[in-house]
């Protein structure tokens, strides 16, 4: 059976929630990220790569190992820093992109694990990725309106699109919140919900290593994923498709937002979206 695989970046650090949001559980004992397992399944993914922290893969293992089902191929991948200067931080999305080299060999979607994007959009990635023969790579876009916490600022990577909705470029904006959105409010922004070819890795190794040059002794510096997707089309490496999704993105950004979560939740399970057992 062909690997269609999903990864989801679970390895940070839930510094402004003050936990562990990647598996904190919203209702029942199912957090944000079952809910991103069960509609990648039910769009046809058959193959969930968790890339996380040593300290937490036990509890990642506990969790999914051997409860998905069983058609279902599951992979852990330990964001480490054993070939890297030591530090607390991880070294931020870019390099758990990379982290994937060695497990994933085919076209794959990658997503966070504490973001809620909404069926539609795991539907999109997955019918764009395979039936692709063109050697693209894909995102997911939504509206800003549709990404914004009704209790604090947060950061969005605002995308310049051509007249092909290609990306162009993005910028990474910060401090954004409902009373100053900065920008307007159908501005299109990525979250980081992506659709890579395997090409991918080679050209993020190669600039992870000049980032390491530059940034070995910090404690804070991050290499994003954006980095390396401006590249790639600066450079004419690959193109980057924007599939718009009209859903509702939510998410945990802050504790007062877990209240909303939960009751947006609700509804879709007694609207029928999903099951009141996941699996």
């Amino acid at each position: 059976m062909k690997q269609k695989s999903i990864a989801i970046m679970a390895a940070g650090m839930g510094s402004r929630f003050g936990g562990l949001k990647q598996t904190h559980a919203v209702v029942d004992n199912y957090a944000i990220l079952d809910f991103s397992i069960y509609d990648a399944l039910q769009a046809g993914f058959n193959h969930v790569v968790f890339i996380v922290r040593e300290e937490i893969l036990e509890i990642f293992k506990d969790r999914y190992d051997n409860n998905l089902p069983k058609n279902i191929q599951v992979n852990f991948v330990i964001q480490n820093a054993k070939d890297l200067p030591k530090r607390k931080k991880p070294w931020g999305t870019g390099h758990a992109l990379l982290c994937l080299k060695d497990t994933i060999k085919n076209d794959f979607a990658l997503i966070n694990a504490d973001d809620f994007y909404g069926r539609p959009a795991f539907e999109l990635m997955y019918e764009a990725l395979y039936t692709n023969t063109n050697n693209q790579n894909y995102f997911i876009g939504y509206q800003l309106k549709n990404t914004l916490s009704d209790f604090g600022t947060v950061s969005r990577g605002e995308c310049v699109l051509n007249k092909n909705q290609e990306l162009i470029s993005i910028i990474e904006r910060t401090d954004i919140s409902k009373n100053n959105p900065i920008m307007p409010l159908d501005t299109m922004v990525s979250m980081n919900f992506w659709g890579f070819t395997s090409d991918v890795f080679k050209i993020t190794e190669q600039l992870f290593e000049v980032f390491l040059k530059e940034h070995k002794n910090s404690e804070t510096a991050e290499f994003y994923i954006p980095k390396v997707v401006d590249f790639m089309i600066n450079n004419q490496l690959g193109a980057f498709k924007m599939l718009e999704s009209n859903s509702q993105w939510f998410g945990v950004t802050y504790k007062e937002d877990e209240t909303m979560v939960r009751k947006q939740l609700l509804d879709l399970i007694s609207n029928r979206v999903y099951p009141t057992k996941l699996w």
